[in-house]
């Protein structure tokens, strides 16, 4: 759950462990101070200011903070690797998971439509870093309009699942203008994508709700369950506060507004596992569940060895192998997938 250590400054924190000897280069304002916690402390920053180094938590057993400056704080991240070699307990500190939670949450700002499982949704950005814009907005159509539309009017299930592999066909025709690695990252948060689409339900209206869970942040062991996601469904109250309060932070670029959310939010979960873990062991199960739901979706496609080589060839290889969508329908959502990528130069021909 992660809620283990937060708050501890000593030892048994994991950046008390980190820190160690701290290391000075004789200015006051990077070697950051300290003070010991009880009477008679000794001046360390006279001993730092010499070009000493000091053991804090040595010479500090009762407890001891610490501050540190801007740049020895990305210098300590970079040595605080997550590991999870016990897969029965979660490591991350308090302040991990308020650097990952501020990630993950950045990208809400953003026009293009967030996917709602954090770790699908960061390996999609990654795949789509550095493409050209009309790759990107082709990418997010497919999302829209093939994976997860919000509404299908009359379709029938037959076509709704046709229209998914036919946007499989799609974003296989964009990671061939991808590089190798780009390209099987981007399909494997396409592939999960369409699976989320496919475990779709529609009602009488067309109306299609699909089940995607938060999940682990990116960077946080598979076991991690989101404590948004859990405070939103223990303690709706709680969690109208914290929501409340990152929306200020986000509307007045405030990064202090929006880590007070964020350590709002962890301060509930820490308080709320000591007193009651089983909520939060049932969700992990629910959340495997889920996810080998997932893994095991099956996605039907009729869709065999598609002409790729130009856009022309590939939407009439599309049209002469679809079996249930009406053709004209077909006809402009391969038009407006053409159209995007006509728009710009990340590939070599024009539609046609």
């Amino acid at each position: 759950m992660g809620v283990y250590g937060i708050g501890n400054h000593g030892q048994n924190s994991m950046y008390g462990n980190i820190l160690g000897d701290v290391p000075t280069s004789g200015k006051k304002e990077t070697a950051g101070k300290a003070e010991a916690g009880h009477a008679g402390s000794m001046k360390f920053m006279d001993r730092v200011e010499k070009g000493e180094c000091v053991n804090l938590l040595k010479e500090c057993r009762d407890g001891v903070t610490v501050e540190v400056s801007g740049a020895g704080m990305e210098e300590l991240k970079k040595m605080a690797e997550i590991k999870n070699e016990n897969p029965g307990m979660c490591i991350l500190s308090g302040e991990e998971k308020l650097e990952l939670l501020k990630k993950e949450l950045k990208p809400a700002q953003r026009l293009h439509r967030i996917i709602p499982n954090i770790q699908t949704n960061d390996k999609l950005e990654k795949s789509l870093k550095g493409a050209g814009r009309n790759t990107v907005e082709a990418a997010y159509t497919i999302i829209e309009k093939n994976f997860l539309p919000h509404n299908i009017g009359s379709m029938t299930e037959q076509e709704r699942r046709e229209l998914i592999a036919v946007g499989l066909e799609q974003a296989q025709y964009l990671a061939g203008g991808m590089d190798a690695g780009k390209a099987e990252l981007f399909m494997d948060a396409m592939t999960t994508i369409a699976k989320y689409g496919v475990n779709g339900k529609t009602d009488t209206l067309g109306n299609v709700k699909y089940d995607i869970r938060w999940g682990a942040m990116a960077g946080a062991p598979d076991d991690y369950i989101s404590t948004g996601e859990m405070m939103r469904r223990l303690a709706p109250e709680q969690y109208k506060t914290y929501s409340a309060m990152l929306e200020e932070g986000f509307a007045k670029k405030d990064d202090r507004l929006v880590g007070d959310a964020l350590k709002h939010l962890i301060g509930w979960e820490t308080e709320s596992y000591q007193k009651n873990p089983e909520p939060f062991e049932e969700e992990k199960k629910k959340q495997a569940e889920w996810k080998k739901g997932v893994d095991n979706t099956k996605i039907e496609s009729a869709y065999r060895n598609t002409d790729k080589t130009d856009i022309g060839f590939f939407t009439d290889s599309i049209m002469g192998q679809s079996r249930f969508l009406n053709r004209d329908f077909l006809l402009r959502n391969l038009q407006e997938f053409a159209d995007i990528l006509a728009g710009g130069d990340d590939f070599p021909w024009k539609w046609q």
